[in-house]
């Protein structure tokens, strides 16, 4: 998948569709909008939503770049727990994958899930 870049674009909203497919509004610095859908979403973290939610990065990772961290953000499970191990593994054999959004100001973002697609989109959010 051919990602723009992001950096100091804008996180301008999400929408949980019937089918539980995250669509995630992103907005280049340039002002390009896109629509990001996340399908077969598992589990998703969403923090510090604030006016403005400026993007630092999107950060990608497959089923093997998945961590112990990530397992213990989204399941909120102690760190160290055993169950961070268990819901590690299980996510590895279900292929699944993570996307992180990291913020220069507001939205702070985990998601895990199956596949991706980005579309180029003209709607205001």
């Amino acid at each position: 998948m051919n990602v723009p870049n992001f950096h100091d674009g804008r996180f301008d909203g999400f929408w949980i569709a019937a089918d539980e497919a995250v669509h995630l509004f992103l907005r280049t610095q340039g002002g390009d909008r896109f629509t990001l859908i996340l399908r077969g979403v598992e589990r998703l973290n969403l923090s510090e939503i604030r006016e403005g939610n400026i993007i630092f990065d999107l950060v990608f990772r497959d089923a093997e770049g998945l961590t112990i961290s990530d397992m213990e953000e989204l399941y909120r499970v102690a760190p160290g727990s055993p169950q961070a191990a268990s819901f590690l593994k299980q996510a590895r054999e279900r292929k699944f994958q993570a996307l992180e959004i990291n913020p220069s100001y507001g939205a702070l973002a985990l998601f895990l899930f199956q596949t991706s697609e980005i579309r180029e989109t003209d709607l205001d959010p």
